[in-house]
């Protein structure tokens, strides 16, 4: 969020070279000569450093709101001075004021993990500069007051991830569109050629200006991101042929043979049914979950205040098998070994998840679609023809009917699981673990 506030500052003041003095929202000056870029850095207020725990924590608050706008964390008051001389290309402005940014909204952000790209928005209904000014210039100076008004604003950010040859995970693309509805431009004083080129300033910055800032903000912003990738990934190596989303997965499956969880062996079932009937299927196991894989791409969306999140996966042929007995009251019980296969298993996921931690998240939709389904009974008899008949005739002809049954079943213990997690609690675990990291200081 921090770094979208810079673009939407580089955008709004022109050209930049340096701020003349680094200072924080109280004026007090404490270095000189100080990039404009990051500016987000001068506008932590407190006397203490800001931690890893104390973003977060902020963070949940930021979103707890009914309708989350400002900027999170950094705690910008509505109208920031900046006392001295700001340079803007020609023009100096003296003692400015900036207002407007706290109703800075985050619209939306869709990431596509499959192909390690995301799209962000953000828009701000208006911002307003207003200062002392000083123009030079060889046909006359200008001097007076300055009020530079643009309304409607809305910056779109396209990014765009990738694996270098040497398998490091990086920027490769960063888009950065600037939009806005209006410019208004209000000088005293202004001499007639400066009037002029005044007159002419929204078409002049749209066609000129903003190309230029825009490309000197993209430049930038990719080196830092890449600079914190390196950071936060160090040596850890990517293969170039597969998506990192299907690397994921690949591990994922790694390590779900390493704990010996395929084959899979739930515990004994027991059903009761009508008439005294009881099922009994023991020694249950199933082979075949590890060989799970990515269907269709893997996204989330970030939409009214909630992270909406869909996972298509599917799995290779699954085999099982189990002992069964089957028992009824004053008849004797029956019993054998059923050997079953699945063609395939097909899942769609989606899941919400309030920006508000504190809220547990939330099961959309399930959807299962099951293979052709094949038994093999080894037991008493007849009654052994009779289960391969209910089994491969009945389900396979009826497998989508019987999902569409068991489906909300599976949608309620999933969402009773969920609605046991603990979200923030689970997070502040996380930062507590990484102690007192300083982002800001």
């Amino acid at each position: 969020m921090r770094g979208y506030w810079i673009v939407v500052l580089v955008l709004l003041m022109g050209t930049v070279a340096n701020c003349q003095q680094k200072i924080d929202i109280r004026g007090k000056v404490k270095h000189s000569e100080y990039k404009l870029l990051r500016l987000w850095e001068l506008y932590w207020l407190g006397d203490e450093p800001l931690t890893l725990q104390r973003a977060v924590e902020d963070l949940v608050d930021y979103f707890s709101q009914r309708d989350p706008h400002g900027i999170p964390v950094l705690q910008v008051p509505d109208t920031i001075q900046i006392p001295g001389r700001l340079g803007l290309s020609q023009i100096t402005l003296f003692d400015a004021l900036i207002s407007g940014h706290s109703e800075l909204r985050l619209e939306y952000v869709n990431v596509n993990i499959t192909s390690l790209s995301a799209t962000a928005r953000l828009s701000l209904p208006n911002v307003n500069v207003y200062g002392a000014y000083e123009w030079p210039g060889y046909w006359g100076s200008s001097q007076g007051d300055a009020n530079i008004t643009i309304l409607g604003i809305q910056v779109t950010t396209d990014l765009f991830l990738g694996v270098s040859t040497e398998g490091i995970l990086k920027v490769n693309n960063l888009q950065i569109d600037f939009a806005y509805d209006d410019l208004l431009l209000d000088f005293t004083g202004l001499s007639y050629t400066h009037s002029l080129v005044v007159s002419a300033a929204s078409t002049f910055f749209s066609t000129i200006i903003q190309p230029i800032v825009v490309g000197t903000a993209q430049t930038k912003i990719m080196s830092r991101l890449n600079e914190r990738l390196e950071q936060r990934l160090g040596n850890t190596p990517f293969p170039d042929s597969i998506s990192p989303a299907d690397y994921a997965i690949v591990k994922i499956r790694n390590e779900i043979r390493k704990r010996n969880l395929d084959p899979f062996m739930p515990p004994t079932v027991d059903a009761n049914l009508a008439w005294g009937v009881t099922v009994q299927l023991k020694d249950v196991e199933v082979v075949g979950i590890s060989t799970f894989y990515r269907t269709h791409e893997v996204s989330a969306q970030f939409i009214d205040n909630a992270v909406y999140i869909t996972i298509q996966i599917g799995t290779q042929k699954l085999s099982g098998g189990a002992d069964w007995s089957l028992s009824a009251a004053l008849l004797p019980a029956v019993g054998g070994h059923m050997d079953l296969e699945i063609d395939g298993l097909a899942v769609t996921v989606e899941a919400k998840q309030p920006a508000n931690i504190r809220s547990p998240p939330t099961l959309r939709k399930i959807d299962v679609q099951l293979g052709n389904i094949a038994v093999r009974s080894a037991g008493d008899g007849t009654l052994d023809y009779a289960v391969e008949m209910a089994v491969n005739i009945l389900p396979n002809a009826l497998r989508n009917v019987i999902m569409d049954r068991l489906e909300p079943r599976i949608h309620q213990v999933i969402q009773d699981k969920l609605n046991r997690q603990d979200i923030y609690r689970t997070v502040m675990d996380k930062v507590a673990e990484r102690g007192d990291t300083v982002l800001l200081q």
